[in-house]
Parts: C-alpha cells; sequence; structure tokens
C-alpha cells in the first residue's frame, strides 16, 4: 500500500502512485489501485542534506498530492506544486517547484494470484526541466512479510538548451513487516543510475533506510529515513520523509 512520493534525488522522475490504505514505503509504489471513484489526499515532507558535486545546501519541501481510482485497475494521480526552502550558513531562498502527472494499471492483483505486477507512466514538469518516466512495480507477500521491486526509466529535457537531455534509471527495492494490525516497519533502497553521456550508465546515488507505518483511523502516517551509502555521487546524503495520508 502506497502514496504519491515527490522525492526527486536523481534525474529520474520518482513522483509515484500506490494503491488504497497506508503507504508502507515512502519511495516504492505497490501494485494494488484504488476501486473505481475511491482515493487518497497526500501531504510530504522531505528535508534533505547535501553536499557534494550536485548541490551544497539543506532543504525542507512541502508537497500536496491526490489520487483517485479512475476504472477498476487504473489509478491516475496529480501532485500540486511543491514549496521548497533550502539554506545554508550565507542564505536562504524558498521557490515553487514542479507538478507531476501520473497513471498506474495493475496486470495481476496480488490479492487474487499472491503477487502482483503494474505499470506506471508519470510526466511532470519544473521551472528548470520536463520529465517522462515508466515504471514496472512488482510485489510478492510472504505471510506478515512483503518484498516490493520498482524499476524506471526516465529522461529529462532542460529549459535550458546548454544542458539539453539528460537519462536516468533508478532501481529499488523494499520489505516491510506487519508488527500488529495498524503498525509496519521496514526497510527500503535505491539505486540511481544515469546515462546522459549518451555511453554508459554511470551511478549517481544509493540510498538505503529504515521506515516505519501506522495507521490511526482514516489518516495513516509513514516516515522513512535514507542516508547515501558510498562516496561521491550527485544526490542527497540524507533524506527524511514523512507521507500523511487520508482517504476519501
Amino acid at each position: 500500500m502506497k502514496t504519491i512520493t515527490p522525492y526527486i534525488a536523481s534525474l529520474v522522475v520518482v513522483l509515484f502512485c500506490g494503491p488504497a490504505s497506508a503507504g508502507r514505503f515512502v519511495n516504492l509504489a505497490e501494485t494494488a489501485t484504488f476501486p473505481r471513484g475511491e482515493g487518497e489526499v497526500v501531504q510530504v515532507t522531505t528535508f534533505t542534506t547535501c553536499n557534494n558535486l550536485s548541490c551544497q545546501a539543506d532543504a525542507l519541501d512541502f508537497q500536496v498530492g491526490v489520487e483517485y481510482g479512475l476504472v477498476d485497475r487504473l489509478q491516475v494521480g496529480f501532485a500540486l506544486p511543491n514549496v521548497v526552502t533550502s539554506w545554508t550558513d550565507d542564505f536562504q531562498a524558498t521557490e515553487v517547484g514542479g507538478t507531476a502527472l501520473w497513471g498506474l494499471y495493475n496486470f495481476v492483483d496480488p490479492d487474487q494470484k499472491g503477487w502482483g505486477l503494474s505499470f506506471a507512466a508519470i510526466a511532470g514538469e519544473s521551472p528548470a526541466d520536463r520529465r517522462g518516466e515508466l515504471a514496472l512495480i512488482a510485489e510478492k507477500p510472504f505471510g506478515n512479510w512483503i518484498v516490493v521491486y520498482n524499476g524506471s526509466v526516465g529522461r529529462s529535457w532542460a529549459r535550458i538548451d546548454e544542458i539539453g537531455t539528460t537519462e536516468g534509471m533508478t532501481h529499488s527495492l523494499g520489505m516491510s513487516y506487519r508488527a500488529t494490525d495498524s503498525i509496519y516497519l521496514g526497510l527500503e533502497s535505491e539505486w540511481h543510475l544515469d546515462h546522459s553521456d549518451g555511453s554508459s550508465w554511470d551511478t549517481v546515488g544509493r540510498h538505503l533506510g529504515p521506515n516505519i507505518s501506522v495507521e490511526t483511523g482514516p489518516i495513516w502516517i509513514t516516515a522513512a529515513a535514507h542516508f547515501a551509502v558510498g562516496s561521491g555521487g550527485f544526490t542527497p546524503e540524507k533524506v527524511f520523509q514523512t507521507h500523511v495520508g487520508l482517504p476519501f
């Protein structure tokens, strides 16, 4: 169970969709979709620390998204423009960022087959670029455990001609354990690759960290902490994110 995820740490759009009820991950979509006519509103808060080749500032990001079951097995969603505040010891700036639209279609229902398979398509834009992404989503439950994989490829078209286009790929893997009827504990990882030079796929960042999801009546809350693995890279060193969802 999953929500939108506006953590755009790589060149790939990772604004993601997911099914009804509480999201067990912050950066992985699950395969189930909302029934027709049902949906949810999700507020996402992201704090990042970054001091590498791509950025030298901390940032706090707020974004609201809506997901809706358009027809059986097809879910659509959109994200309102995010508000990002960045700062260092010398400056602070607040700006309005990008938006996104996406759709997810479920091919294999995990409740019927014991495993799930879905595909998603995402289109996003920001003051810096326009982006598109295609994603494969797979999951397999094992009792109180569930293992989820997301694989996506995307392209970014910069608004500045000198930058041109870049291509990216993200592999995400997560597992979650149902500790009680309302609490899930998990671990999730990401591997970001870049193909902007047109020859080889180069690693631009890896992240790994724990998460927890709690359902409290109609509202659910998911929180995660992601930490960079390895040296260098172009993605934030630390990412702390919370999702608060309200179904309708």
